[in-house]
């Protein structure tokens, strides 16, 4: 889709984890590379990735991705939406907003979102059980919205609030979410 921008938000601090958690090896390389990459081979020229926490160590594996800083990480999720959504140029029209720790995304669900949000135009998002998250396409007439967000209200609260103005598509790949050790440890025992 023309116009189009995606925005990897990767400024937490992953205290849960213990270390930072985008630097974990996935599939040889630090997770972080696994997101960048996901979204380079649908939006090839237009990947923003949002740092914050550990983005001196993050920033050395944000190879074809331009770096955005967001220095208020602590504030929240929002904030990284933020900091993300005021750095995007003028021309971009639609931004595809995910988060780098999603091992479960591949570019075949990007397409499907992206193709999706062409037909529907509005807001589109992945749908795991009664959830509307992200992997999300956002028009440009939400970026002021997205903007407003504070604390750790993301794009989440955002799709639930709005649910009748939202397209979803079925995504269950999209709900694996490692937080601790432990959890990416019985998802990848053996398949680092």
């Amino acid at each position: 889709m023309k116009n189009t921008a995606a925005l990897i938000l990767a400024a937490g601090e992953s205290r849960r984890f213990g270390s930072p958690k985008l630097l974990a090896r996935y599939r040889g390389r630090p997770l972080l590379c696994h997101g960048i990459e996901t979204a380079r081979t649908v939006l090839p020229d237009r990947v923003y990735v949002v740092l914050g926490a550990n983005r001196e160590a993050l920033a050395r594996h944000a190879a074809g991705a331009r770096v955005v800083v967001n220095r208020d990480w602590q504030r929240g999720l929002a904030s990284s939406i933020s900091a993300g959504i005021e750095a995007l140029p003028d021309d971009i029209d639609h931004v595809l907003l995910l988060l780098a720790d999603q091992v479960g995304i591949g570019a075949y669900h990007l397409r499907l979102l992206l193709e999706a949000h062409g037909e529907w135009g509005r807001i589109t998002c992945a749908r795991y059980g009664a959830v509307l998250g992200v992997p999300a396409v956002f028009s440009r007439e939400w970026f002021s919205t997205l903007r407003s967000l504070e604390g750790d209200r993301g794009a989440r609260y955002l799709l639930r609030r709005h649910r009748e103005g939202v397209a979803a598509i079925d995504l269950p790949a999209a709900a694996i979410d490692i937080d601790t050790v432990e959890e990416w440890r019985r998802l990848f025992a053996g398949k680092e």
